[in-house]
């Protein structure tokens, strides 16, 4: 089986899933990149190659020979120039994609946007081996909407590097009183770090000594600074700026609470994914993209509905009070990452659903996690969630 992966960059949140298929396939797995390699991954914690990587840069035709010649090819975001072959003889294709419309499905409907869609997802979708991987819990509905891959959607999203620890020695190394809090992200308008701020003052306001450290800069920096001084919080909140991964992962660590308050825009936030597997419990927003896909509502992590900024205080405060809960919700959190959304594991789904679609069978394995059907979820599933009805 020779599998072609085809994106910008290999980056963190792709490579270890990549490592695991080039550990079962070895030279039949290659990771075309279409991006000069260091300048692409500066900041992301590592400059390193991979066996398996091929850059396109001046050799474009060699990696569209690369493209036609794979039984199945991975394409993300990349020119459709070296699938067009692929499409023109219904060849297996996985798209790999966050989804289509952040800003609105208003926006399909500008003719410029609505022919680009149409030629890079609507028509390929209709080949009967065509399928996307969904790097969002909102893609499969955008598609849905555009009338693209009905039926052959599958959840992915972001698989970044899985830790195993020793879960008790990692909840006792965490602060006894909860008040441990963290926020990881870039600093800019759609990820609300504002919203973080605001339930330190209002836990502090109540008698609270709530500890936030928040990592990551942005344009958004200094307006949160001056909240921050503007609140009296200069003592309860601490800007880390930007670190490595490693550095990063251990504050991970050491937090009782992760805050998760990105908006729709939101594509992904693989930062989920590792405060999870740090074993935090995680209060989430409902309409970032990888909410709906990792967190059971009150199983391994809390939902809250986007910019209520009461109901986010409420939650944290309720893990911060009831550390059995708090520990329970952060064990499982821990065990679904590690045994559920590893890459080390779920490059294992992925196989079998590329030796699927190469025999032409209905894939349909697992119920929930990567490769699972995703199926279209509407942004008022929180709502439903409410009333107790999923």
């Amino acid at each position: 089986m020779k599998i072609v992966y085809i994106a910008n960059t290999c980056e963190h949140v792709v490579r270890p899933m990549c490592d695991g298929l080039y550990k079962e396939l070895g030279n039949d797995f290659i990771f075309i990149e279409t991006m000069e390699l260091d300048s692409a991954r500066n900041g992301i914690g590592s400059l390193e190659t991979r066996p398996y990587i091929f850059n396109a840069i001046g050799r474009e035709e060699e990696a569209k020979k690369l493209c036609d010649d794979a039984e199945v090819v991975i394409f993300a975001g990349v020119p459709l120039f070296y699938i067009e072959n692929r499409i023109k003889n219904n060849k297996p294709t996985i798209y790999y994609s966050e989804r289509l419309f952040k800003k609105g499905f208003y926006r399909f409907f500008i003719p410029s946007t609505m022919l680009k869609v149409i030629k890079r997802y609507v028509i390929p979708s209709k080949k009967s081996n065509f399928y996307v991987l969904c790097a969002s819990s909102y893609a499969s509905l955008d598609f849905c909407r555009i009338g693209a891959f009905k039926n052959k959607a599958f959840k992915w999203g972001y698989q970044i590097k899985v830790n195993e620890k020793d879960l008790d020695l990692l909840l006792s190394s965490k602060a006894e009183d909860g008040l441990d809090l963290l926020w990881v992200g870039r600093l800019v308008a759609l990820k609300h770090c504002d919203d973080a701020i605001r339930v330190v003052h209002r836990l502090k306001s109540e008698g609270y000594n709530p500890r936030l450290t928040i990592i990551g800069s942005g344009v958004e920096e200094q307006n949160l600074k001056d909240l921050t001084n503007k609140l009296g919080l200069e003592d309860s909140v601490t800007f880390k700026g930007v670190l490595k991964i490693d550095e990063t992962r251990s504050q991970m660590d050491k937090a009782n609470v992760f805050m998760f308050t990105s908006d729709s825009k939101e594509g992904w936030g693989a930062t989920l994914n590792e405060c999870m597997n740090s074993a935090c419990a995680c209060v989430a927003s409902h309409e970032a993209g990888s909410t709906n896909f990792l967190i059971n509502n009150e199983a391994d992590g809390i939902v809250y509905q986007s910019g209520n900024q009461e109901e986010l205080y409420a939650q944290v405060k309720r893990l911060i009070d009831d550390k059995e809960f708090r520990n329970k919700i952060s064990s499982n959190a821990y065990k679904k990452m590690v045994e559920v959304w590893n890459p080390s594991k779920s490059y294992i789904r992925l196989l079998e659903l590329v030796d699927s679609i190469l025999k032409k069978e209905d894939f349909n394995k697992y119920k929930d996690g990567p490769c699972s059907k995703a199926l279209p979820i509407k942004s008022n599933w929180y709502k439903k969630l409410k009333r107790g009805k999923k």
